[in-house]
């Protein structure tokens, strides 16, 4: 059956079930009623064009039709409207050939689609424009899977917005997962002078559990991916950031096109240390700077945690022109922070392509005072790491004045992150 067809029959069924009567179940039993004012329905399609049949007409009436945990299926075309998800389901657009399901509100609401349940919501095959200052948004212990999407910055205005975003700040034990695989992600921002909208892709915060996952992460003026610790600087937070491709993040603030740590001016301090825990793992990405903005001061900035930073290819990220931030220096990979009262970071550097950025590959901060693995990574020369009593031709490993010197041979001697070596 061909795609057109399938597209038919689906609309047919789910029409067939929206206007039938009640039918007898298993034992003689009533099923639930589809019909308009029944009870809740697994499966609600949306269809603006509808001849009132019970089939709804906007995407917040086909969710507060549906039962908990079923499905809305909504047939191509643009729904002027933002929305509020308050029980679990699966919002998905369906028509394939027909053209994509675009939610563009008018004005600039606070959020286009808020997810208000902790009961898990998928949101599949949606395109999502954002005006204001959130595109997609949870708020507390929420469970978000984003699945081949694409959400667009519209006219962003300036100040801090974020596209797709879950915080979990409350503590208490309670824990959010944030799933965002397979989409397309653009915050619209070009390499230009500031001021400009300071967008950020995509932003876990607090006791979250996340996987970001062959995203295409674009143009964004904060950046790309911002993995947020808890306001209180205490907590759990666990990131698998895998297969993206990055590209043109802008960061306002110049730091990274990955960042791991507190937000802006959260510092801890000898009576409000940091405790945050977690394990974050950047593994697989592909990381540029295709219009050498000045503004990308490093790729990765990594200030919190620990975990691997593996098989990465930042390659050309780091231009000359790029400038020291309040937190963080020049480097393909930054790791630690320049305020003090921040404990050393623990992660694994290895099997990475660190090749092409001005004034370093992988540069330690002072307070990482504990000797990390940066072995099996290629410096784009055969000859392994620049730097300071390092030798080479390569990308230099400067290590800040208190910092552990890093373990980086042996040395890959030509590209490997794309390779699956588990040695060099």
């Amino acid at each position: 059956m061909n795609r057109q067809r399938w597209t038919l029959a689906v609309l047919a069924t789910v029409a067939t079930w929206a206007c039938g009567e009640p039918a007898a179940g298993p034992g003689g039993a009533l099923r639930p009623s589809f019909a308009a004012g029944g009870v809740g329905r697994p499966s609600v399609l949306v269809n603006p064009n509808s001849d009132d049949n019970g089939t709804a007409k906007t995407i917040q009436e086909g969710i507060d039709l549906v039962a908990e945990g079923g499905k809305v299926m909504v047939v191509p075309g643009t729904y002027v409207e933002a929305i509020v998800i308050n029980k679990g389901l699966t919002l998905e657009g369906i028509g394939g050939e027909g053209g994509p399901v675009i939610i563009a509100p008018s004005g600039a609401p606070a959020s286009v689609v808020e997810i208000a349940t902790v009961e898990p919501v998928t949101l599949r095959m949606l395109t999502v424009h954002v005006p204001g200052i959130a595109g997609i948004r949870g708020i507390g212990p929420v469970d978000l899977t984003v699945d081949q999407s694409t959400v667009v910055a519209v006219n962003p205005p300036l100040g801090a917005s974020n596209l797709v975003f879950v915080a979990n700040d409350a503590g208490g034990g309670s824990r959010a997962r944030m799933v965002v695989r397979h989409s397309f992600v653009d915050g619209t921002v070009t390499n230009r002078p500031g001021p400009y909208p300071q967008s950020f892709a995509l932003r876990p915060q607090g006791d979250v559990d996340a996987v970001f996952e062959d995203n295409i992460l674009r143009r964004t003026g904060g950046a790309c991916i911002f993995v947020v610790t808890r306001a209180d600087l205490g907590g759990e937070l666990n990131a698998e950031i895998f297969n993206n491709d990055i590209d043109e993040c802008h960061p306002l603030g110049r730091v990274s096109a990955i960042l791991v740590g507190p937000v802006a001016g959260n510092l801890p301090s000898p009576t409000r240390p940091l405790t945050a825990t977690g394990v974050v793992n950047i593994i697989g990405n592909t990381i540029r700077n295709s219009s050498a903005a000045c503004v990308t001061t490093t790729a990765i900035v990594y200030e919190v945690y620990t975990g691997r930073i593996e098989r990465n290819r930042i390659v050309n990220v780091v231009q000359q022109c790029a400038a020291p931030t309040g937190r963080n220096l020049q480097g393909g990979i930054w790791l630690g922070r320049l305020q003090p009262f921040f404990p050393a970071v623990t992660p694994t550097v290895r099997f990475n392509d660190i090749a092409g950025n001005a004034h370093a590959g992988l540069r330690i901060a002072s307070n990482q005072t504990v000797v990390i693995d940066a072995s099996c990574n290629y410096w784009g020369s055969a000859d392994g790491p620049s730097g300071a009593g390092l030798g080479g031709t390569g990308d230099a490993v400067v290590v800040e004045a208190g910092g552990a010197t890093p373990i980086v041979t042996p040395f890959a001697t030509a590209p490997i992150a794309g390779t699956g070596a588990t040695g060099c």
